[in-house]
C-alpha cells in the first residue's frame, strides 16, 4: 500500500478511483471499494469494545482425523475440552509462573500433522444441522448476518496494521439469506494473506517448528495429575485443539455467528463461559523484551484474536529457542489499557482497538452490500492489492470458483434454513 506517516491510526492511503488521499468514512459508503487508510477514519465510527457482547450458544468436540474434516463427527459436549493445569490457575495481577518446559521435546516433521485446522466452518455447518431444534440455536438464527470464525476475522483486523503483509483476499457468499465468510484454501494463500510461499508452513521451516512450539506449550499448560494423554480422541496429541465453542458476536447492530477453538477452559474462579475459556501463546524472549513486538505485534493479535469470542485469559510462555522458564498471564480485556499505558509512557502510537473494530465493521457492511446472489450460482471474492490499498470484489461463478472449501459438505444447503 502507497503508505504516508499520519496520525494515531498510523498512514494515510492513495485512491486511484478518486485521485486524492481518502479522509473520510463518507466518501466510500454504497460504492465499489473500501480503502483501508488512513487508519484513524475507523475510530471516527464511534465503534469501541464496549460495542461488542459476546454470549456462547453451542460447542463441540471434534471426534476423528482433523487432517481430514470429512471424518470428524462434532459432538455436542465438552469431552475434548482441554483445562488449565491446577498448579497454573492464578491471579493475572500475580507475578509469572516459573515453569521449565522444553518445547522441542518431539519435534519430528510427522509431528506436525494436524497443528492447523482450517475447516472450522464446514464443521460448524455439520454441528448446526445435527442441533437444528437447539432452543438457543432456534432464539439467534434469524438474527444472524455474518457467519464465520475468530480467526478469520482477527486476520482482517490485523492486517490493518501489518505494512508488510501481501495482497489482502477472501472468500464470502450468501447461504439461505446469511453471509458466509471464510478464508481461501488456495497453495498461494496463507489465512486471508495471498503470496504466501509453501515454506511458510513447511515441515522443516522456522514456521512450522514455532508453530509446533505453540501446541507443545498447551499440552504442557493442561497436563494435570490425571494426565491428558490418556483423554480419548487424541486430545493429548500436539495438534490443534479438538473443542469449539459457538458465540453469538454482536458489532454494534451486526449480529455474527463464530466458531472458535479453544486452546483450553480456567475451571477455579466464578466466570461463565466463553470467559472461563483460555488463549495460549509463545513469545521468544528477545521478542518479549522488544516493545515493538509485544505491545504492537503480539498484544494486537493476542486482543484481536479473542475480542469476539470472549475468551477470557490469555497464558504467554515465554522462551529462548524453545526453552520456557516464564509464564505470563493477562487478562483480554485489560490489553487495550496495557497498550495505552505503554504508549503514553513511551510517546509512541502502538495500536487502537477503536480502529480494528471500527474497520471490522466497515468491511462487513461492505460485504454485505456486495454478496446478494445466492451460493447456488455465484460466490464472491474480496481483494486488497497492497499497491493500491483498497478493498474491491467480484463475482465467481461457483462451477468454477477455486478454493471456497467452506461452502463443502451436505450440511450447507439447509444451513440456518
Amino acid at each position: 500500500m502507497f503508505a504516508a506517516q499520519g496520525d494515531r491510526g498510523g498512514v494515510g492511503s492513495f485512491d486511484p478511483n478518486q485521485q486524492h488521499w481518502s479522509q473520510s468514512v463518507e466518501v466510500e459508503q454504497g460504492g465499489n471499494v473500501l480503502v483501508l487508510h488512513p487508519r484513524s477514519k475507523w475510530a471516527s465510527l464511534g465503534i469501541t469494545p464496549a460495542d461488542v457482547t459476546v454470549a456462547e450458544v453451542g460447542y463441540y468436540s471434534m471426534y476423528g482425523d482433523v487432517d481430514h474434516w470429512q471424518s470428524l463427527e462434532p459432538r455436542t459436549d465438552r469431552s475434548l475440552m482441554r483445562k488449565v493445569a491446577r498448579e497454573f490457575c492464578q491471579d493475572p495481577q500475580e507475578a509469572p509462573l516459573r515453569v521449565d518446559f522444553d518445547l522441542n521435546d518431539g519435534y519430528a516433521n510427522a509431528a506436525l500433522d494436524g497443528i492447523l485446522f482450517k475447516q472450522q466452518i464446514p464443521v460448524l455447518m455439520e454441528w448446526a444441522r445435527q442441533n437444528a431444534e437447539d432452543p438457543e440455536l432456534r432464539a439467534i438464527k434469524d438474527q444472524i448476518d455474518i457467519v464465520s470464525t475468530c480467526s478469520t476475522l482477527a486476520n482482517l483486523m490485523q492486517a490493518l496494521y501489518d505494512n508488510t503483509a501481501g495482497n489482502l483476499i477472501f472468500g464470502a457468499a450468501r447461504v439461505n439469506g446469511k453471509v458466509v465468510v471464510g478464508s481461501l484454501i488456495r497453495p498461494d494463500i496463507h489465512g486471508v494473506t495471498e503470496g504466501a510461499s509453501n515454506s511458510r508452513t513447511g515441515s522443516g521451516s522456522r514456521q512450522g517448528r514455532a508453530k509446533f512450539w505453540g501446541r507443545r506449550f498447551e499440552v504442557y499448560m493442561t497436563a494435570d495429575d490425571e494426565g491428558v494423554e490418556n483423554l480419548d480422541g487424541g486430545n493429548g496429541k500436539v495438534a490443534a485443539p479438538r473443542f469449539r465453542t459457538v458465540v453469538h458476536a454482536k458489532l454494534s447492530e451486526l449480529n455474527l455467528l463464530l466458531a472458535a477453538g479453544v486452546d483450553a477452559t480456567n475451571l477455579s474462579g466464578n466466570d461463565h463461559y466463553p470467559k472461563k475459556y483460555v488463549d495460549f501463546a509463545t513469545v521468544t524472549r528477545k521478542g518479549f523484551e522488544s516493545s515493538n513486538y509485544t505491545y504492537r505485534g503480539h498484544m494486537l493479535r493476542w486482543w484481536t484474536n479473542n475480542v469476539l469470542n470472549g475468551t477470557g485469559t490469555l497464558f504467554a510462555g515465554v522462551h529462548n529457542n524453545g526453552h520456557v522458564m516464564e509464564v505470563k498471564q493477562y487478562s483480554i480485556d485489560m490489553l487495550p489499557a496495557i497498550v495505552k499505558a505503554k504508549e503514553e509512557s513511551a510517546g509512541t502510537w502502538l495500536w487502537d482497538p477503536d480502529v480494528c473494530l471500527g474497520f471490522l465493521h466497515a468491511l462487513l457492511k461492505f460485504v454485505l452490500n456486495k454478496v446478494v446472489k445466492p451460493h447456488v450460482n455465484v460466490v464472491y471474492e474480496f481483494r486488497c492489492d497492497k499497491e493500491i490499498g483498497a478493498f474491491t470484489s467480484r463475482e465467481v461463478p461457483t462451477d468454477i470458483a477455486d478454493g471456497h472449501d467452506y461452502l463443502q459438505g451436505d450440511a450447507v444447503q439447509n444451513f440456518l434454513a
